[in-house]
């Protein structure tokens, strides 16, 4: 039996990991040593960035997807038992 899906914004869970993944977006809180190291060039707080925005886009994907309620597809349903 799968569980109805209810909207995102009522789930705890999401908003917590939604909310760790803007932080780690976030580059005010790295040291000032971050920008002194390099991997092939770039510096280690930007691939910490662009690594931690994959994550929240992924997490999106996810939680629109899985968790999402759309009324179009409820009405599509009601409909189709209708006619």
């Amino acid at each position: 039996m799968s569980q109805p899906k209810k909207e995102p914004i009522k789930n705890g869970k999401i908003w917590v990991v939604f909310g760790v993944l803007i932080a780690l977006i976030t580059p005010w809180y790295f040291p000032e040593s971050f920008g002194e190291m390099l991997v092939y060039g770039v510096p280690l707080w930007a691939i910490f960035i662009i690594a931690a925005s994959l994550l929240l886009s992924a997490f999106l994907s996810y939680v629109i997807k899985y968790h999402w309620m759309l009324e179009e597809e409820e009405e599509e349903h009601e409909q189709e038992g209708v006619n």
